[in-house]
């Protein structure tokens, strides 16, 4: 499992490397207890040059500060990884380019900003983790403003910002659904799924696609929708809707799929399946 780096947190920068230090052995701290749990990496969009602790001194340099305890370094050293987005979750990244996500909090003075690290929380449905640089930042819960399509929705993000923080009750229950994924089957038979495919050139290959993916036990309903696409898993919603496209076809006719998932993983996972069987 994976945490997100929140690096709106890293502002404001400590007043001295004293307190920066300080910040410093509670974040070393929350890594510590995340690592228990088994999260082992942090994945930032920025490097740990560019992590400012305080003036002319960084997350780097703090790593590499003899005068710190080996103990809380050594609970970092390797954790920070680039992409905050990693390169082959294409899915993941279309989603964010195709929305835009901010985080703004009027009670703490903190206008809307556009928040790399908690969209990525969101969108791979995992914690955020933050600096304790500012009480804003020192909640279990953040809320995540998203706009896509002019159409703007708030979503929640489970942040941990202490080690207390794996104590609260919403987030701990959040954390143990990130272990095994189980996938719930339909007891629909799959001669009563519904399918709904428009009158086209393409009709009689959906038609004979979904013939064969209804038997899917993960499959309730499938219906046409609009082609093209270069790859059989054109899209992945976290509400269990899958998009495949027919990519033999000379139009790549497309096939909206409603699953049995019920977060991103569980659609993902479910859409892996679908594609090594009737890719």
């Amino acid at each position: 499992m994976e945490l997100m780096l929140n690096e709106l947190s890293v502002s404001p920068l400590s007043v001295n490397r004293y307190h920066a230090n300080d910040k410093m052995a509670q974040f070393a701290k929350t890594v510590s207890e995340a690592r228990r749990i088994g999260f082992r990496r942090i994945r930032s969009d920025l490097h740990s040059n560019n992590i400012g602790l305080a003036d002319e001194y960084s997350l780097y340099d703090w790593l590499n500060n003899k005068n710190i305890s080996k103990a809380y370094r050594d609970f970092l050293y390797g954790m920070i990884v680039q992409p905050f987005i990693k390169d082959e979750d294409e899915d993941i990244a279309g989603q964010y380019i195709e929305a835009n996500f901010y985080f703004e909090d009027i009670d703490h003075d903190h206008s809307k900003t556009e928040c790399l690290g908690l969209a990525a929380a969101y969108l791979y449905e995992t914690l955020s983790i933050s600096f304790a640089s500012a009480p804003v930042w020192c909640k279990t819960k953040l809320f995540l403003l998203i706009e896509e399509d002019h159409i703007s929705s708030t979503e929640q993000v489970f942040n941990v910002y202490s080690r207390e923080s794996f104590e609260d009750a919403d987030l701990a229950a959040f954390v143990e659904s990130l272990g095994e994924l189980e996938l719930i089957e339909t007891d629909i038979d799959p001669s009563d799924k519904s399918t709904h495919l428009a009158d086209h050139h393409g009709k009689a290959e959906l038609k004979a696609l979904c013939e064969r993916i209804k038997n899917s036990p993960y499959v309730i309903e499938m219906r046409s929708t609009d082609w093209g696409g270069n790859c059989f898993i054109r899209k992945v919603y976290r509400d269990g809707v899958i998009v495949i496209v027919l990519i033999k076809t000379e139009r790549r006719y497309a096939l909206w799929i409603r699953t049995t998932g019920r977060n991103y993983r569980e659609t993902a996972a479910i859409a892996e399946i679908l594609k090594e069987r009737y890719s």
